[in-house]
């Protein structure tokens, strides 16, 4: 079982956050969004995946296993109109 240490930072709307930089997992990813929007996860500029919002709400996103991994930096895009906490380590 891996062991790590769980860090959190805001995703402002309309933005690209770098969240670390460097090799890391995507462990769980919380969003609060007033319409419809998204929040890309790349590693640097690769996507991984987009979670697409199809109204206004708030949820909160576990990923499975140990996360997603990410070699390079992990960069959290979030669209108009919505905010996010992404959580690594």
């Amino acid at each position: 079982m891996m062991q790590t240490d769980v860090k959190g930072v805001s995703c402002p709307a309309s933005a690209d956050t770098t969240a670390y930089n460097g090799r890391t997992r995507l462990k769980g990813l919380y969003y609060s969004a007033s319409a419809a929007s998204s929040v890309v996860v790349k590693d640097n500029a690769t996507t991984l995946f987009t979670f697409t919002i199809a109204a206004a709400g708030s949820d909160y996103i576990l990923l499975p296993g140990e996360g997603a991994l990410v070699n390079t930096s992990l960069v959290i895009t979030v669209g108009a109109s919505c905010t996010a906490v992404a959580f690594y380590g």
